[in-house]
């Protein structure tokens, strides 16, 4: 009798057990699929960031939602607090579908990524991004968040079966100025905006459907592979920089010391090069006659700029201004019939109608001094179209005459020390077979657009300026001393070798000709606050 019930205690345990166990599991079942991160919580789309995810307390009822990263942008504060940021083509870590783990595996706070080629563990997906299948989360879980492993985390949002993290505005500006975007694709109508955006590390996309939320994506590129990409995995942008040129804004705070003697009488005295300098340039305008003028601290009424500048912490009323007035007084007519005013022929807002501008002494003097205090990059600007307009304008003639000797200088250059652009990362057979040829082709072509030729042409010239740092090549004083040259149809020949000064300045301007203009009144297309798929 003990026997049979003890038997039977033992049994009704046991179906107890079952029993709590089976509504355990449906309970979990149940509980997953009302998890609105059920699908998204994995690896395959956190990618490495699975590895920041907190874990879940035993005696917690509900599933906290995923942490993604709090990723900022400013002029003033810099890309998640570093101004200087290093640029990779492709992700150098393993990403998910999440599309802000690709942002962060090619933008780096640090020179040296752990760059991680394609592996046979990848693929792309059907979307274009680059997709880590894995078999097992936890063995990612072991691995760090990759280089921004110390960014603050905030929840993310579930929006269109993906988990978002959301940006402003302020920092999506700042991401396409830092990766050279382009607009390939604008649509605004009933349903809403719609825009696309060639950038050097891949495509952004941007939808902002009527009375919804607005999204943006980046899918990294399809067209470069570790067996091909010849180039030097990861390259320096500066983030106070990209954002100035794209505002149309030149600075220096810290000039050189330049005597009276390297200025011709046209560039100003020593005493005016050493203030600081901190300039912008006006917009593109219509047809017609236009004078340039200069005015101290003007910075403050100019239309467009000025309202990117100020979201971006730039202060306004440092900045003194060019501004393009048309002409139509007495004095004016004196002022254009002046021997030393310089008549410019200028893009116009019409297609084939050109404006005209004209420059007095005192202003060719200030483009001089932008010209040559243009900030020193690896890849092309996404930039300010009036500024580029003006300066192109005003220093072609001159980059013409130096064309031809600018081109021998850098192919000689390259042809004699091949194993320090080995040392910066190039491929050795693509240096000694094409490098040379791209070189002379892309300076004599006098403009395109082609982040990579900029990359070669760039790195080509550091070679002449025994490998400076960026800091040291951001003055020159080349322009400022031929103001007052015609260079029209003169040809400079060099048979002793242009000097440094010279080829970092002829650098600067033809990447002036290669960068690309960018609405700098595009904020106009955003909302605040956007999600990032």
């Amino acid at each position: 009798m003990d026997a049979s019930s003890t038997a039977a205690a033992w049994l009704s345990a046991l179906v107890t057990t079952i029993g709590l166990g089976s509504l355990m599991t449906q309970a979990g079942a149940i509980h997953n699929q009302l998890d609105p991160f059920n699908k998204t919580r994995g690896a395959d789309h956190l990618g490495v960031w699975v590895s920041r995810q907190p874990k879940r307390a035993w005696l917690e009822v509900t599933k906290s939602p995923p942490v993604g990263p709090v990723i900022t942008g400013k002029l003033s504060t810099g890309f998640c607090g570093n101004n200087m940021v290093y640029l990779t083509r492709k992700p150098t870590e393993r990403i998910g579908k999440a599309t802000w783990t690709a942002i962060l595996a090619v933008f780096h706070p640090k020179p040296t990524p752990s760059a991680q080629r394609e592996g046979k563990d990848e693929k792309a997906s059907q979307e274009g991004f680059i997709v880590v299948q894995i078999e097992d989360s936890n063995a990612l879980a072991s691995h760090d968040a990759g280089d921004w492993e110390s960014l603050p985390t905030k929840p993310l949002i579930q929006h269109g079966g993906t988990a978002c993290t959301s940006i402003s505005r302020t920092a999506l500006i700042t991401l396409m100025a830092m990766a050279n975007a382009r607009p390939i694709y604008r649509h605004s109508g009933d349903a809403g905006h719609r825009a696309a955006y060639a950038s050097y590390n891949g495509l952004w996309t941007i939808e902002w459907p009527l009375g919804g939320a607005a999204v943006v994506r980046l899918s990294p590129h399809d067209s470069h592979a570790a067996g091909t990409d010849v180039y030097p995995p990861a390259f320096a942008r500066r983030v106070d920089k990209c954002i100035e040129m794209l505002a149309g804004i030149i600075t220096n705070t810290s000039p050189k010391a330049i005597t009276n003697s390297h200025i011709r009488s046209y560039g100003g005295s020593a005493e005016e090069n050493a203030e600081h300098f901190k300039v912008g340039f006006p917009g593109r305008k219509g047809p017609g006659d236009w004078i340039l003028e200069f005015h101290s601290r003007g910075f403050g009424g100019a239309h467009g700029s000025r309202h990117l500048y100020n979201m971006m912490g730039g202060i306004v009323y440092e900045v003194d201004m060019l501004s393009r007035r048309k002409m139509d007084t007495g004095e004016d007519m004196k002022l254009k019939a002046d021997e030393h005013t310089l008549s410019l022929e200028l893009p116009s807002l019409e297609i084939d109608h050109t404006a005209t501008l004209y420059v007095p002494m005192r202003e060719q003097q200030v483009i001089a001094r932008a010209l040559d205090n243009l900030p020193w990059t690896t890849l092309s600007w996404s930039m300010h179209r009036g500024m580029q307009d003006i300066l192109l304008a005003y220093g072609r003639p001159t980059m013409n005459a130096y064309r031809s000797a600018f081109a021998s200088a850098l192919v000689d250059a390259l042809k004699a020390r091949p194993q320090d652009l080995e040392a910066r990362g190039w491929d050795g057979t693509f240096i000694r077979q094409f490098m040379g040829d791209m070189t002379r082709s892309s300076v004599m072509s006098r403009g395109g657009n082609s982040g990579d030729l900029v990359r070669v042409v760039t790195d080509v010239a550091i070679l002449l300026c025994n490998n400076c740092a960026e800091s040291r090549l951001d003055e020159t004083i080349f322009w400022r001393s031929v103001i007052g040259e015609d260079a029209e149809g003169f040809d400079v020949r060099a048979e002793g070798g242009l000097d440094s000064d010279t080829i970092i300045a002829l650098t600067k301007f033809f990447v002036l000709e290669w960068s690309v203009e960018f609405d700098y009144q595009i904020y106009h297309d955003f909302p605040m606050e956007l999600l990032v798929g």
